[in-house]
């Protein structure tokens, strides 16, 4: 996975503000022009359509309180992305737009049952040419590939514990790590300061941080981990 490492990765394609929509075709045009590497968010559709979006329902991007997963996609089709005229694409439109141009690090929105999401993430993947990887806050994700689809990278994210966790973060941490056996992480810039990057090391993980959004974030991550997951920041390739 020497991508991993070799390519800065743009945060939701490299977007900007209300006029280069998150997670939009043209967020992702503009990262291939930087030749980035690619994060992006996948949900399933009521008519299970795999599409990508960030949020569970439309009202931060598309101010609709309707949820994806209660939406066919032909309805989630009339919505506009802010203002703009790009539109919620489909997984298999963006992969065929990047084409193998720069690595793909898609993450998996479910929190509900796995089998069903997972299987049509796979089918979607199964005769793509370029590098990618999947990634997902939800361990039982990790495991169902890890399980069904081995040969697939994947990646556990890490990071927004709920307060219950917080104290025991260290232990839920681990527990996630050896149930699911990831070939990465993902690790919360706020959790860089703590021990968990002591165990990515000592496992031999490597260590990815998001959201890298300033120049002081940038310095400090660099330092740490392998590569990072950037928005709103201008970058080199070189690591520089």
């Amino acid at each position: 996975m020497d991508w991993l490492i070799q390519y800065p990765i743009a945060h939701r394609g490299l977007h900007m503000g209300f006029t280069i929509p998150e997670n939009s075709n043209l967020a992702f045009k503009k990262a291939l022009e930087k030749n980035y590497a690619i994060e992006l968010d996948i949900r399933i559709t009521k008519d299970n359509q795999v599409v990508v979006f960030h949020d569970k329902n439309l009202l931060r991007i598309c101010a609709s309180k309707k949820k994806i997963a209660n939406q066919a996609y032909s309805n989630l089709k009339k919505f506009n992305l802010y203002h703009t005229s790009e539109k919620i694409p489909l997984l298999s439109e963006v992969l065929e737009l990047i084409n193998g141009q720069v690595p793909v690090l898609i993450e998996v929105k479910n929190y509900g049952t796995v089998g069903l999401f997972e299987e049509l993430l796979s089918k979607e993947l199964e005769n793509y040419k370029g590098h990618f990887a999947v990634c997902s806050f939800n361990v039982e994700v990790i495991n169902w590939f890890k399980q069904n689809k081995p040969d697939i990278k994947r990646g556990l994210i890490f990071g927004d514990l709920k307060k219950f966790q917080i104290k025991f973060y260290k232990i839920v941490f681990l527990y996630r790590l050896f149930t699911s056996k990831p070939d990465f992480i993902s690790l919360d810039y706020k959790l860089l300061d703590t021990f968990l990057v002591n165990f990515c090391r000592f496992f031999n993980k490597p260590l990815v941080s998001w959201t890298i959004d300033s120049k002081k974030k940038l310095r400090k991550a660099r330092h740490i981990v392998d590569n990072i997951i950037f928005e709103n920041i201008k970058i080199k390739k070189d690591r520089s």
